[in-house]
């Protein structure tokens, strides 16, 4: 057994979400490293995010999308040396490395997934923490690297994703904990609920175009750079067409919740998606895909959710008339 999985087993996280501060522990995510001399400029064809973004220190979500425009793998996407740290949500990684490799022919580009390095989340006075803990404080939306850990700052909320192999992180965790609930991935996933973060999870493939999930808020997807599988589709509803749907975040009353699952109006008529739901208190949350137009609460078959709307930290643009 590494250090890593010792100090968890040890701390004991609890499971789900508690307010912050929280530390997280961050097995609902793996690691891929995109190397070789031409992994941006193949990136930049393959996936919706600008890279230019990217290569000037910005951390960003981003995906790999289908010729209908919707999204089959999800990442976060940021520089390092040598190429690119993805992270991807746990169970994903062979799909996401098969997708990102099915145009490669000659690239000079390999995808390597990494089970040695860790991730962990802060939610709540994270700037104030990674200092105490001597670890680079990265600007929101950007990503810095100091001595084997990366630390990814979310740009709209007050939450940090930090990598590193595991005996490292494991130096940094007490410093990092002090004053915290611990929680393990799940709690983690609930933190993104509130912060507005969904991605694309096992089951939800092919279901949501890049702006549904809002992408084109949170700096994923790019109008003005070149083709990527699937641009047409997503360039011509964001300048041509008028959006029906969009991600939203809820507390709720019931049962899990699977990603890509429907949930109905009080006619029982489809009106929503799962993106993706976490157990936690005061209640679980969820992420959903909802149509502009419904109101009131959600069912899941005849099971009222009692849904209690989450205000999300950025502002989403309004529906065109």
């Amino acid at each position: 057994m590494d250090a890593w999985q010792s100090l968890i087993d040890a701390q004991q996280p609890v499971h789900g979400g508690r307010p912050a501060p929280t530390l997280a522990t961050g097995e609902h995510l793996a690691v891929i490293h995109a190397e070789g001399e031409e992994a941006g400029d193949y990136l930049q064809g393959q996936l919706t995010v600008d890279l230019k973004a990217v290569d000037e220190g910005a951390h960003r979500a981003a995906m790999h999308l289908s010729l209908k425009g919707r999204g089959l793998v999800s990442l976060r996407i940021a520089r390092q040396d040598g190429g690119y740290l993805l992270l991807v949500p746990a169970g994903q990684t062979e799909a996401t490395v098969r997708c990102l490799e099915k145009y490669r022919l000659r690239a000079k580009v390999s995808f390597r997934p990494d089970l040695e390095v860790r991730v962990a989340q802060l939610a709540g006075g994270v700037d104030a923490t990674l200092a105490a803990a001597g670890l680079p404080v990265p600007g929101p939306g950007q990503a810095a690297h100091r001595d084997g850990v990366s630390v990814l700052r979310y740009a709209h909320s007050d939450h940090a994703l930090i990598v590193a192999a595991g005996p490292l992180l494991a130096t940094h965790w007490q410093a990092l904990a002090a004053e915290r609930a611990l929680t393990d991935g799940a709690g983690a996933r609930y933190q993104d609920i509130l912060a507005g973060e969904g991605q694309i999870q096992a089951g939800a493939e092919d279901l949501f175009l890049p702006q549904v999930l809002n992408y084109d808020v949170l700096g994923g997807v790019s109008f003005k750079k070149g083709c990527y599988t699937g641009q047409e589709v997503v360039a011509r509803m964001h300048f041509k067409g008028k959006l029906k749907q969009r991600m939203v975040a809820f507390h709720y009353q019931g049962p899990a919740l699977a990603a890509g699952q429907s949930l109905r109006n009080d006619q029982g008529r489809a009106v929503a998606e799962v993106v993706d739901a976490a157990p936690g208190e005061p209640a679980p949350a969820l992420l959903a895909v909802v149509r502009l137009d419904h109101e009131g609460d959600l069912f899941l078959d005849d099971q009222p959710l009692q849904v209690e709307p989450i205000a999300l930290p950025y502002e989403l643009p309004k529906p065109k008339a």
